[in-house]
C-alpha cells in the first residue's frame, strides 16, 4: 500500500484563502437558511399540504433537466486550475443554450410527468417552472466564476439579496391567491437577479485570454458532471416519489416539508464547503501537490459543522416543525430528528465528491454514486413493499449516503491519500457532541412540556450545557486542534 502523505495540511495561503471563503460562503448560507425558513413558515400557512405535494412533485420532476441545463459548468469552473476569459465566454454560450432546449423539454414533459406522479396538477406547474432555466445555468456560471477568482464575497451576497427578492415576491403572490404557482415564480426570480448581477461584476475582474475553448471539449467534461448530478437527483427524488405515489399527495406534502426543513442546512453547507475548498484543491492539485495533506481537515471540519448542526436540529426538530408550519404538520416534527440523525452522513459524502472529482477520478465517482442509488432504491423498494413507514423512507438517504463514504474512504486508503485511522477521533468526537446535543434538546423539549416556543426554550437551554462543556475543552477537540496546526487559530 502507498505511504500517506506526511503533510499536516494545506499551505497556510491556501487554508486562509478557503477559510475565508468558507466564512463568507456560510455566512451567507446562514442568513438564507433563516430567510428561506421565515418563507416556509409564511408558505405552510397560506398554501396547504396537497399544494406543496404538486409543488414538491413538480420540481422533482424537473430535477434532472437542472443538472442538465446548468451542464455541470459549475464545478468544470471551480476545479479548474486557470480561469480565462474564453472560458467563461464559452461556459456562457452553452449554458444558455442549454437552458433554452430544457425550457421548451419541460413545456413537453409536462404532461408525462403529471402521468408518472399521478397528479393531474403539477401539469401547468412544470410548464411555469420551465421558465427557470432560461437564466439559471448562467448565473451559476457567473456565480463558479467569481468564486474561482477568490470573490466569494460578491457573489454571496447577491445571491443572498438575489434569493431574498425572490421570495417576497413569490410570497406577495402567494398572498394574492396564486397558490401554488407564487412558490414557482420565487424559484425564477432569484436566478435571474444573480445573473445581473454576478455577470457585471465578472466584466470588470481582470482575467487572461488563454486559448480558444470549443463548447464540444467543455461539454466533454462538464457533461460528466451532469450526469453525476442526474444520479444525485435521482437517489434524492426516489423517496418523495414512492410516497406521494403509494401514500398520496398529502402525505407526499407532509413529508416534503420535513425533507426541505433538514435539506435547508444540508445543502447549505454543502454549497458552502464545496465553494470553499474546490478552488484551493484545484490549485493544489494543479501544482502537482497530493492532496492527501488537505483531506484529513476538510473532513474533520465537514464532521465538526455537520454533527454540531444536525445534532442541534435532531434535538429541536419537533417544536422548530410546529413553530415554522403551524397547525396540521404534525407528521413533520416526527420526521425531522430521523432525516436530522442521518444527514452528516450525507453531507460527508457530498464532500468526498468534491474531492474525487478534483482528483479527476471520474470512474470511481461514479461507482460511488451507483452504489448509493441502488442501497437507496433498495430501502424505499423494502419502505414500499414491507412496511410502509415514513421514518424508514427517511432512513434510506442516510444508509446510502453512509455505504458511499466508506467506499470512498477504502479507496482514499487505497490510494494512499489518508489513514482511516485518522478519522476515527475527529469523526467519533463530533459524532458524539452531535448526539449530546441531540439528546439534551430532546429532554428540554419534554422537560417543558407545553407550546412549541416552550419546547424550544427548553431544548436550547438543554443544549447550551453541551456547548458550554465544548467550550470549556475546546482545546482537546480536533477542529480546535487543526485550525491551531494551519495557523488559522492561536493556540
Amino acid at each position: 500500500m502507498p505511504e500517506a502523505p506526511k503533510a499536516s495540511g494545506p499551505p497556510p495561503r491556501e487554508a486562509r484563502t478557503a477559510l475565508s471563503a468558507l466564512a463568507w460562503n456560510s455566512s451567507a448560507a446562514l442568513a438564507g437558511a433563516l430567510l428561506q425558513l421565515c418563507y416556509t413558515a409564511f408558505t405552510a400557512r397560506v398554501v396547504r399540504p396537497e399544494g406543496f405535494g404538486a409543488f414538491a412533485a413538480a420540481s422533482a420532476a424537473l430535477t434532472v433537466l437542472g443538472y442538465v441545463a446548468g451542464a455541470g459548468l459549475s464545478t468544470y469552473l471551480l476545479r479548474a486550475e486557470e480561469l480565462t476569459r474564453r472560458t467563461v465566454r464559452t461556459a456562457y454560450r452553452v449554458a444558455f443554450g442549454a437552458g433554452v432546449l430544457c425550457c421548451v423539454a419541460a413545456q413537453f414533459a409536462a404532461a408525462p410527468a403529471a402521468v408518472l406522479w399521478g397528479l393531474p396538477d403539477i401539469d401547468p406547474i412544470v410548464r411555469l417552472f420551465g421558465l427557470f432555466f432560461l437564466t439559471q445555468p448562467a448565473s451559476l456560471v457567473a456565480t463558479a466564476a467569481l468564486r474561482r477568482l477568490d470573490h466569494a464575497r460578491f457573489a454571496s451576497l447577491a445571491e443572498a439579496w438575489a434569493q431574498f427578492a425572490g421570495m417576497a415576491c413569490g410570497a406577495a403572490l402567494l398572498a394574492a391567491g396564486w397558490s401554488p404557482y407564487g412558490l414557482v415564480a420565487a424559484q425564477v426570480i432569484a436566478p435571474t437577479l444573480v445573473l445581473a448581477a454576478a455577470s457585471a461584476r465578472l466584466r470588470t475582474c481582470p482575467l487572461p485570454d488563454g486559448e480558444p475553448v470549443r463548447a464540444a471539449a467543455m461539454l466533454g467534461v462538464s457533461g460528466a458532471f451532469a450526469g453525476y448530478g442526474v444520479i444525485q437527483a435521482l437517489v434524492a427524488d426516489v423517496a418523495l416519489w414512492a410516497v406521494t405515489r403509494h401514500l398520496g399527495s398529502a402525505v407526499g406534502g407532509q413529508f416534503s416539508r420535513a425533507v426541505l426543513i433538514v435539506g435547508i442546512p444540508s445543502s447549505l453547507l454543502a454549497q458552502s464547503l464545496r465553494r470553499a475548498f474546490l478552488p484551493s484543491m484545484a490549485r493544489v492539485n494543479g501544482q502537482g501537490d497530493s492532496l492527501g495533506g488537505m483531506l484529513p481537515g476538510i473532513l474533520g471540519m465537514s464532521s465538526a459543522l455537520a454533527c454540531v448542526c444536525f445534532g442541534a436540529l435532531a434535538g429541536v426538530g419537533p417544536p422548530v416543525a410546529a413553530l415554522l408550519l403551524g397547525p396540521g404538520w404534525g407528521t413533520v416534527g416526527l420526521l425531522v430528528p430521523v432525516l436530522a440523525a442521518g444527514a452528516p452522513l450525507v453531507l460527508l459524502c457530498a464532500v468526498g465528491y468534491a474531492v474525487d472529482e478534483t482528483r479527476k477520478k471520474m470512474l470511481f465517482l461514479l461507482y460511488t454514486q451507483l452504489l448509493v442509488l441502488a442501497v437507496m432504491a433498495a430501502c424505499t423498494a423494502a419502505a414500499v413493499t414491507q412496511v410502509r413507514h415514513l421514518a424508514v423512507f427517511a432512513l434510506g438517504g442516510s444508509l446510502a449516503a453512509g455505504a458511499g463514504h466508506a467506499l470512498q474512504i477504502a479507496r482514499w486508503r487505497r490510494d494512499g491519500l489518508i489513514r482511516p485511522a485518522a478519522l476515527v477521533r475527529p469523526y467519533a468526537v463530533h459524532a458524539l457532541i452531535g448526539a449530546a446535543l441531540a439528546m439534551s434538546g430532546w429532554l428540554g423539549v419534554r422537560a417543558a412540556d407545553g407550546s412549541p416556543v416552550a419546547g424550544l426554550a427548553g431544548g436550547l437551554l438543554g443544549m447550551s450545557v453541551v456547548a458550554a462543556a465544548c467550550w470549556v475543552l475546546r482545546r482537546r477537540l480536533p477542529l480546535y486542534s487543526a485550525a491551531v496546526a494551519n495557523g488559522l487559530l492561536r493556540g
